[in-house]
């Protein structure tokens, strides 16, 4: 019990900011109690691995994004990412002939090269991360456009569906690699000097120049981070309907900082957890998923994840005046 209030203290500020980070595991489990309890249709097993694929590679997208808000900055350009590497890649298998597994890795080159931009004009350019990843993302979706037509490039081979739609046993793939991917994140952030990094840089930027890490170089690590991991949730989502459409992320960005914020990360940084962001995932999809199962108007679901949104923000900052 000592051992693990000392780690609550290490990492998180207290018991109080530890508490704080992890309060969407107990709303987590309440609400889909509630759910189990109120309709038997939620608590099938169909319905349960739909929440869960669902819920996968806006995870993977929401966890590059933990990155940049973790070091106090904000990556916007996640949008026109997952547009640039689901096109690009359908015009490299389709209309180029190039292997799956090769254009893979060059949209995921590409997509390292928008978040190395979007470090070198915030860490060394100086310009607000708002701003600077803004303007990434119109020039990015610009020439997604450019490229497009504004057209979707269908005819992916259907063996590539299995990353969007597959099982291994009765589990959808997409759950796994969210879960290998939380697993690999999980160990970076609290095993190694480098994920300490992210969270000193957080924290305090001139502590961490005076303890000797290179607050530059993490800096843009951060907004890589973000870009690799967004570009892996791109081609999951990619893969379900075996076609690029430089429109598939336009809708992505206000859930993907809902789930950052939800799992319990500062918008200035120095606090978070990986897992608490994919509990937020699951946690606004099983909203959505409830939503649906009533029949309530799709639209409503703006709505919620607006008061859902609001509310974290307030309680975030009001615990920073405590």
């Amino acid at each position: 019990m000592d051992d693990f209030q000392s780690k609550a203290k290490r990492f998180s500020g207290g018991r109080k900011a530890f508490f704080q980070e992890w309060m969407i595991l107990f709303l987590f489990i309440a609400l889909v109690a509630v759910c189990a309890a109120t309709n038997s249709t939620f608590r099938t097993t169909n319905n349960i691995m739909n929440i869960l694929r669902q819920a996968s590679f806006i995870a993977i997208i929401a966890m590059g994004e933990f990155f940049a808000i973790l070091t106090g900055q904000m990556d916007m350009s996640v949008t026109a990412t997952v547009g640039m590497v689901s096109i690009f890649f359908a015009g490299f298998a389709v209309k180029m002939g190039i292997p799956i597994g090769v254009a893979g890795l060059l949209v995921v080159l590409m997509a390292t090269v928008v978040g190395f931009i979007n470090g070198l004009l915030t860490v060394y350019g100086k310009i607000p991360s708002f701003i600077a990843t803004l303007v990434v993302m119109n020039i990015t979706r610009g020439l997604n456009y450019i490229y497009s037509g504004g057209l979707p490039i269908s005819g992916l081979p259907n063996g590539f569906n299995f990353m969007g739609a597959g099982y291994v046993g009765f589990v959808p793939f997409p759950v796994i690699l969210m879960f290998i991917v939380a697993l690999i994140l999980y160990v970076i952030t609290t095993q190694t000097s480098l994920g300490r990094s992210f969270y000193a840089i957080g924290g305090n930027v001139e502590a961490s120049k005076l303890s000797g890490i290179n607050v530059q170089l993490v800096g843009v690590l951060a907004f890589v981070f973000s870009s690799v991991l967004t570009s892996i949730g791109a081609l999951g989502l990619t893969s379900k309907t075996l076609s690029g459409n430089v429109t598939l992320g336009d809708d992505l960005l206000f859930d993907v900082m809902t789930i950052v914020v939800l799992g319990g990360t500062s918008l200035t940084g120095g606090r978070g957890r990986i897992f608490g962001v994919v509990i937020a995932a699951l946690f606004l999809q099983v909203i959505s998923n409830m939503m649906v199962l009533l029949e309530i108007n799709t639209y409503w679901q703006w709505v919620v994840k607006g008061l859902i949104l609001l509310t974290v923000v307030l309680v975030d900052s009001n615990a920073k005046r405590d």
